[in-house]
């Protein structure tokens, strides 16, 4: 979920810097209002552990994260694992509408 957060992220703080752009300090505020529950809940689903093993910290480890990447990926494993994922990473949260307004040229 990093790539899709970091895009969720840039949208909505887009939106709240166009809507508030003389207030940055209030566009700040209501991105963090507006973001922090589809944080939370991405976080919340997160195990410490098995974050901690997509983080290799000694020269083995990330041999051994390498090869265990490539093996996954040469298998087709993130295909079959998406395929029969049940449930969609965001859970509830939706993305707010009219995020950036459009002004006039």
């Amino acid at each position: 979920m990093g790539i899709s957060g970091g895009l969720v992220g840039a949208c909505v703080l887009a939106g709240e810097i166009n809507r508030h752009s003389g207030d940055l300090p209030t566009a700040l505020a209501n991105y963090d209002s507006v973001l922090r529950p589809f944080v939370d809940e991405i976080r919340g689903a997160v195990n410490p552990r098995l974050l901690r093993l997509g983080m290799p910290m000694t020269q083995r480890a990330i041999d051994a994260f390498q090869a265990a990447t490539a093996l996954a990926c040469f298998l087709h494993v993130p295909d079959l694992v998406s395929r029969f994922s049940k449930e969609d990473r965001g859970g509830s949260w939706q993305l707010p509408e009219n995020l950036a307004p459009i002004s006039a040229v």
